[in-house]
């Protein structure tokens, strides 16, 4: 018999560019329809075939408009749901965002970034062709090792570099552990400077968390059991490190008193917010994020942009 690649390569060019069937094949090499069947699965685990998508339809601009229309925003661009898998959901979510960063910033401009999947997958899909000097600052605190390329210091420097444009730090963990030491934090005249760009940023990009399953506690910078009582509390998921109940509204927690971070509800004020995310384990949280009237811009994916126009 022909050798194992030999064979996986004969069997899939015949499945796939000579469109015979199974049973075919099977016949014409003397080996069973498993065995086909097998081959043509070994063809694909080995890259010996790859298969590509077009994907023509790159928006769901119907959905767009009744989106502006409902949450009286600025803007949505919803990306159709081809893929259930998360992973694959983040990636074209983080093309569009990509997308959307390259069209709209400009030689100058402050750009600012919380932390998550969602925004470091952003980073990964960056490619400029042109660069721009802009200034990339975060607005969440960001140091550890721990999936480091989730915390927003990693995702300000990796989008930084593509553009061609300057990165500024914020040396502080997200959340700490008390008030005192947060207030003796920023105190520092270099964090003071980072957040003072924060508040003052032309577009400020985020995701959001659900709050018993979010980037925090990926992170360990919030337990579980930490999580279930903020749930307890009426929280259901946060925004650049500030969290919310329901129906949009920043609660009075603890919590906030340790964040390290510019004030979400005054950096709104100023900046054009731009909230990407799309997983059906969101929806709830961005559906809560629109009612608080702290999105300008949304891009998500066409099952959330359709349960939110239910």
């Amino acid at each position: 018999m022909q050798n194992n690649t030999e064979l996986v390569t004969k069997v899939a060019y015949m499945y796939y560019i000579d469109n015979l069937p199974q049973s075919k094949i099977a016949s014409l090499l003397n080996i069973s329809n498993s065995t086909v069947s097998r081959l043509i699965q070994t063809a694909r685990d080995r890259g010996i075939v790859k298969i590509e998508i077009q994907t023509l339809n790159t928006r769901c601009y119907s959905l767009e408009k009744l989106l502006k229309e409902k949450f009286h925003i600025e803007e949505a661009i919803v990306v159709p749901s081809y893929s259930a898998i998360e992973e694959n959901i983040l990636k074209v979510l983080g093309e569009a965002g990509m997308n959307y960063l390259k069209q709209n910033i400009q030689e100058g401009m402050t750009v600012a970034f919380s932390m998550g999947k969602t925004l470091s997958e952003v980073a990964n899909c960056l490619e400029v062709d042109e660069k721009v000097d802009c200034n990339i600052v975060p607005i969440t605190g960001g140091l550890g090792q721990v999936k480091s390329e989730l915390h927003s210091n990693d995702i300000c420097r990796r989008i930084a570099d593509k553009f061609g444009g300057t990165a500024y730090p914020l040396y502080a963990p997200a959340i700490v552990g008390n008030e005192e030491l947060k207030n003796a934090i920023i105190t520092d005249p270099m964090i003071q400077s980072v957040f003072k760009m924060g508040l003052n940023a032309d577009i400020t990009v985020v995701g959001v968390g659900n709050v018993t399953d979010s980037t925090f506690i990926d992170l360990g910078i919030i337990s579980k059991e930490e999580a279930k009582i903020m749930e307890n509390d009426g929280v259901i998921g946060d925004i650049g490190s500030w969290f919310f109940d329901k129906k949009g509204n920043i609660l009075n927690l603890d919590i906030h008193k340790r964040v390290v971070g510019p004030d979400f509800s005054k950096l709104s004020e100023q900046s054009k917010v731009v909230l990407i995310s799309g997983t059906n384990e969101k929806k709830e949280v961005i559906k809560a994020a629109l009612q608080g009237n702290w999105v300008d811009v949304l891009i998500t994916c066409e099952n959330v942009a359709q349960y939110l126009l239910e």
